[in-house]
């Protein structure tokens, strides 16, 4: 009797048929920028069901290794973060350039666009057009009205609820219309289906099961520790920088907020005492106006307090309020390199001057699109991306939320922990759907750590002392999670990430662990770039680089890299 396959192994063999066909991919020099290729993987939609045949495109951006085929060590993947981050733009911006040159050029540098963003199709979108994604987008508050010099005043928690209440409702009506159209790529985006794209791309780049390169900043660092969960067999040299917490991730937002505030008040303390240093000719904020208190700290809380009580209107038809200046402050404190711009941008507004502030305002605000009627960009998936990589919140209260901004900020001494609420207000309101292949999160990380224990395979986890974003906590805990398969190397000083602020240690410990496996001796680096100086430009949110002591052309090629890296974040951010 003939043997027949059975009707099991023919749909096996159609969906793995269907996933291999995908992976096809034909570079052509890029349309913005020729001397970099552009190439488009498509990959099932819906990994728990691939053999539906719906697939997404995923964009990828190649920047070439630079040395002879014969030395060439494969390919390095980056992403920048987010969630929501262009990598493809970030390559095509300058990071592809500068992380080859810092890892040797090796490697082909690889950017991509994570599914539902960027140009992936399909784009995660909250609305049919442009013109009402921008609708709402400018409908959105930056940050709730509220004025941390009052929270410890009982008689203020009316108001304070009120403006609570207020920024809840808006926050809320985003939620309900990313919901509501329900786009497709609003359950098939999650880190879980990021790392199976990833594991593809490397598929189609050097071979099936090959080991995954990676440097993967900020929220990148996300989809890092869920690849080394998912296939810690193929996780090759893995650079995890400015660690965002996995444990904490797979909870609410109630368990991150805390988190994410530990060292705040560290980067605003690192703030003032550069700028003293630096005194009047390095840092605008270091001369107080007349018949005011000298103290920096004291000065910029009397500020906040100042814009709550008497909003500054402008003629542009909106005003400077508490909550446009704490979103300001909390977004540039990030970004050590804009302090002499911001200090001198502070000292006007401290003197009533707020040209200088509406100036960067005006600059970094999104533009109206050009044709209304045009699909949704994407534009705001960031925040539904959040909602599904973390756990349900709609039981989540507004009075617990309201406790929670309260509570943290007099605990961490943090003002600007009005600027961090939309991802838990956002997703108190977002239903509790989750895609169909849930997150690892932390989970499987003891296992993670015996398999690359195993296979002798070390993650390389980088962070900087005071990250306002990804405190070193973080790291900490990552480390302690892959005890025996990680290295934990810290930068001092402020900044998100390591590459906010150069470091000539840092940068050289990333370049030899590419290059040829080592690893670091050292665990703290100090900075190699000034922060405030005479010499650099405080009129520009991206000054050229000014560093400490004496290099070689080598080394300031690593060091100007690392800044580069950075510009190419800001360019996307």
């Amino acid at each position: 009797m003939p043997s027949f396959p059975s009707v099991k192994s023919i749909l096996l063999a159609g969906c793995l048929s269907a996933s291999t066909a995908f992976a096809r991919l034909q570079w052509s020099p890029c349309s913005s920028n020729p001397a970099l290729d552009c190439a488009t993987l498509r990959v099932p939609l819906e990994y728990a069901e691939p053999q539906n045949q719906m697939s997404a495109s995923i964009p990828l951006v190649r920047y070439k290794a630079t040395v002879a085929t014969s030395q060439r060590k494969g390919s390095l993947l980056t992403n920048p973060g987010g969630p929501g981050a262009s990598g493809a733009s970030f390559v095509l911006n300058g990071a592809g350039e500068a992380i080859s040159n810092i890892t040797g050029g090796f490697y082909d540098i690889i950017g991509w666009d994570p599914r539902g963003v960027g140009s992936a199709q399909p784009v995660l979108q909250c609305f049919a057009s442009a013109g009402e994604e921008y609708e709402a987008s400018s409908d959105l508050p930056s940050a709730a009205e509220v004025a941390y010099g009052q929270f410890s005043n009982q008689s203020y928690m009316p108001s304070y609820n009120a403006a609570m209440q207020e920024f809840d409702s808006k926050t809320a009506q985003l939620a309900a219309a990313c919901a509501s159209y329900n786009s497709t790529a609003l359950y098939t985006s999650s880190a879980a289906y990021i790392v199976r794209d990833m594991a593809a791309i490397v598929d189609a780049l050097d071979g099936k099961d090959a080991h995954l390169n990676y440097w993967g900043l900020s929220y990148g660092t996300i989809f890092g520790v869920e690849f080394i969960q998912t296939y810690p067999e193929r996780a090759g040299k893995i650079v995890l920088d400015g660690v965002f917490d996995a444990t904490a991730n797979a909870g609410t937002y109630v368990s991150q907020l805390p988190n994410d505030q530990l060292s705040v008040r560290d980067a605003i303390n690192d703030l003032v005492s550069f700028c003293e240093q630096a005194g009047a000719a390095g840092c605008a904020l270091s001369i107080p106006p007349a018949n005011v208190t000298a103290d920096i700290t004291t000065r910029l809380a009397n500020l906040q307090d100042s814009l709550y009580e008497y909003p500054i209107a402008l003629s542009q038809g909106f005003s400077i309020t508490v909550g446009i200046f704490s979103s300001f402050m909390w977004s540039f404190s990030r970004v050590p390199t804009t302090w002499p711009l911001i200090s001198s941008v502070v000292s006007a507004l401290e003197q009533g001057d707020t040209t200088p502030m509406v100036a960067i305002l005006n600059a970094t605000a999104a533009s109206p699109p050009g044709n209304p009627s045009a699909p949704d960009t994407g534009s705001l998936a960031e925040w539904p991306l959040q909602c599904v990589d973390n756990a349900p919140s709609s039981g989540i209260t507004l009075a617990e939320v309201a406790a929670l901004v309260l509570n943290v900020s007099l605990s961490e001494d943090t003002p600007w922990l009005n600027a961090d609420v939309t991802p838990l207000s956002f997703c108190r309101h977002f239903p509790d759907i989750r895609p169909r292949i849930p997150n690892l999160g932390a989970s499987k990380l003891s296992n993670a750590n015996s398999i690359l224990t195993q296979r002798n395979t070390t993650v390389l986890i980088v962070n900087g002392e005071n990250d306002p974003v990804t405190p070193l906590a973080s790291a900490e805990r990552l480390q302690s999670q892959l005890a025996t398969a990680s290295r934990l190397v810290t930068r001092r000083g402020p900044g998100h990430t390591t590459v906010s602020v150069a470091s000539l240690g840092l940068v050289k410990t990333i370049r030899n662990y590419f290059t040829d496996s080592t690893l670091p001796t050292s665990t703290v680096y100090d900075l190699s770039q000034l922060i405030f100086s005479s010499a650099i430009d405080a009129g520009t949110l991206a000054p050229a680089p000014v560093f400490s002591g004496t290099y070689s052309d080598a080394e300031l090629t690593l060091l100007n890299s690392t800044y580069n890296v950075l510009l190419a974040f800001l360019s996307i951010a």
